[in-house]
């Protein structure tokens, strides 16, 4: 055997195999650094988004719509917590497309506790867009905030939904009309009103006087399986909302009004000597019922106490509560 000979080929294989050590520990420290630095700018980013919603509201009475726009595709996660603080919150991470890789991972969770975010639990686009809309019981106690990317079919629309959302389309919400699910378009998600056949099913409930022209101002939403009580401003939500992120936000929606009719409840106190309202016992009724939420059935409970509230409130003239 060549002595010299088999000395150079160890040399080779042993170069060989340290280059290949030294380039496996490259890319797996470089792979270790994109990955790092990628959770940092998700992370960001989803505390960038959160700012973003925190001024986004109705302001006044009237319902609105927004977009974010993206610079890339997008996952947005989105979980609630009604045990959180005062009046729970949301928690968003994000997800970006990449280059490298299908999805760079996810950064941390932000919370946002000033919000009542209504979404999937996963958004996926480079557009996000909101349907914002005041929630009422009966005084305005925080405003409802609908997110959502992919495309909708809304069939047999009530005419007072359907100008309602048209009135809206200043940022051109991805949302169309038709008179049966076969005539939507196969990517859209569809929605029909007081029919079956669709994704996601609506059915109107609302009976009496108070709802003549309005059979949707409550009602039931069935999406995934799930039957969910909605009413008024609620319906967006229960429509463009997983049924877990849903049930979570109403709760905390009531947790709020206990809150607010404690304090329109006061507010009834001071003023009974300039002006008795009356309202005192029922907005303590009502906060009471609202403490005591545990279900989207107790919902109905708390809709009709704020609805005698309502009758009451408006018969008072210029000494109105609110």
């Amino acid at each position: 055997m060549n002595k010299r000979g088999f000395e150079f080929s160890f040399v080779w294989l042993f170069s060989i195999l340290i280059g290949t050590i030294i380039i496996f520990l490259a890319i797996y420290t470089a792979t270790k650094l994109i990955g790092s630095n990628e959770y940092e700018i998700n992370t960001k980013t989803a505390a960038d988004l959160r700012n973003i919603l925190n001024p986004l509201g109705t302001s006044f009475e009237d319902s609105k719509s927004e977009k974010i726009e993206l610079i890339k595709d997008t996952r947005v996660y989105v979980t609630c917590n009604s045990e959180k603080g005062s009046f729970g919150e949301n928690r968003i991470q994000l997800s970006e497309k990449s280059s490298f890789k299908d999805w760079t991972e996810p950064g941390g969770d932000v919370s946002i506790e000033n919000q009542y975010l209504f979404a999937e639990n996963r958004i996926q686009g480079r557009t996000v867009y909101f349907i914002i809309t005041p929630f009422e019981m009966p005084y305005k106690v925080a405003d409802i905030m609908s997110a959502f990317s992919d495309e909708y079919c809304f069939v047999n629309t009530p005419d007072k939904i359907k100008k309602e959302i048209e009135s809206l389309k200043g940022n051109v919400l991805p949302i169309n009309f038709s008179s049966s699910p076969s005539k939507c378009d196969e990517k859209s998600i569809s929605v029909c009103f007081q029919s079956n056949g669709c994704d996601i099913n609506v059915r109107g409930t609302c009976s009496g006087q108070d709802c003549e022209g309005n059979l949707f101002k409550n009602g039931l939403v069935e999406k995934n399986n799930t039957q969910m009580y909605y009413s008024d401003g609620l319906l967006y939500g229960a429509i463009f909302s997983s049924p877990e992120n849903y049930q979570c936000n109403v709760k905390r929606l009531a947790r709020k009004l206990g809150y607010v009719s404690e304090v329109y409840s006061e507010k009834a106190r001071l003023s009974a000597t300039r002006c008795n309202t009356g309202l005192q016992l029922d907005a303590v009724l009502l906060s009471k019922l609202a403490e005591n939420y545990k279900t989207l059935n107790d919902l109905k409970l708390i809709e009709a106490q704020a609805d005698i509230i309502n009758t009451k409130n408006t018969a008072l003239g210029e000494c109105n509560l609110y």
